[in-house]
């Protein structure tokens, strides 16, 4: 049987563990699949071939909140910018597009947006999460703050649709212990 494990590391907090404990798993003959916001702060991470890395964001893109929100925010301008800027005001309507973007945009978009259409999703996101990462996992390795809510709120889908709950540990040393090579029973499922 291969033991499926989940690392939720929304924060990015601790993006070095994440990478070492999910390729832990994947050498000790498991499945893992790390859960990240945005794939920005994890650039300069590298994770096994075999670790499937799902960003938060694009699962949640299809969402009509964040439809809208990319509607008014970039979507709009940037047609604005395009239509404007024809002709010799190309190159200056181009600068202006970029610095609205990164100026306005952008902040609005992490300091208003993502707060708000997030504030209830914690725990409503589950259905987000589980069209995005089919199956069931033995283990939920949450790896910062940012992503209990996610946790508490997969754990509530898995208990009501009458699943087994996996394990949650805030790490692979903190899920069980057992012999070395045991995947099973070093990542504390099945025993």
């Amino acid at each position: 049987m291969t033991v499926q494990v989940l690392f939720l590391a929304l924060g990015a907090s601790r993006t070095r563990t994440a990478a070492e404990e999910s390729a832990q798993v994947v050498a000790d003959g498991g499945q893992a699949v790390v859960l990240i916001d945005q794939r920005k702060p994890w650039q300069r991470v590298t994770f096994d071939p075999a670790v499937r890395v799902v960003e938060l964001s694009r699962l949640e893109s299809g969402r009509l909140p964040v439809r809208i929100e990319q509607l008014l925010l970039y979507r709009a301008p940037r047609r604005l910018f395009r239509v404007v800027g024809r002709g010799g005001l190309r190159d200056r309507m181009g600068r202006l597009s970029g610095a609205y973007e990164a100026r306005f945009a952008d902040r609005v978009h992490r300091r208003l947006a993502v707060p708000l259409y997030r504030s209830g999703w914690g725990e409503g996101s589950h259905p987000v999460i589980r069209q995005g990462l089919p199956g069931t996992f033995d283990l939920i390795v949450v790896l910062d703050p940012i992503s209990m809510p996610y946790a508490a709120g997969l754990l509530a889908d898995y208990e009501a649709r009458g699943i087994a709950l996996p394990r949650v540990a805030f790490g692979l040393d903190y899920a069980g212990t057992a012999a070395p090579g045991d995947a099973q029973g070093a990542l504390g499922v099945g025993t």
